[in-house]
């Protein structure tokens, strides 16, 4: 799931392991503004899960949280 929000574009996936779990993962880019390098964070595995919507929802929570402290 790809989606913008404030001004960061996420890249919210789950990645299924070799357990049947479902991990959650967020990739998080600062859309650049004039002049500025695209700064990136890559959450790592967050939290798993028995199925690949819950992973999915759970990466999104955690980027938006993380969005907006690093909005601040």
């Amino acid at each position: 799931m790809q989606f913008d929000y404030r001004h960061f574009h996420i890249d919210c996936r789950a990645r299924h392991a070799e357990d049947g779990l479902y991990h959650a993962r967020a990739k998080i880019t600062r859309v650049p503004q004039r002049n500025e390098h695209v700064q990136s964070h890559d959450s790592g595995d967050i939290d798993a899960f028995s199925n690949e919507a819950d992973a999915i929802s759970c990466a999104k929570s955690y980027a938006m949280e993380w969005c907006d402290g690093a909005a601040r």
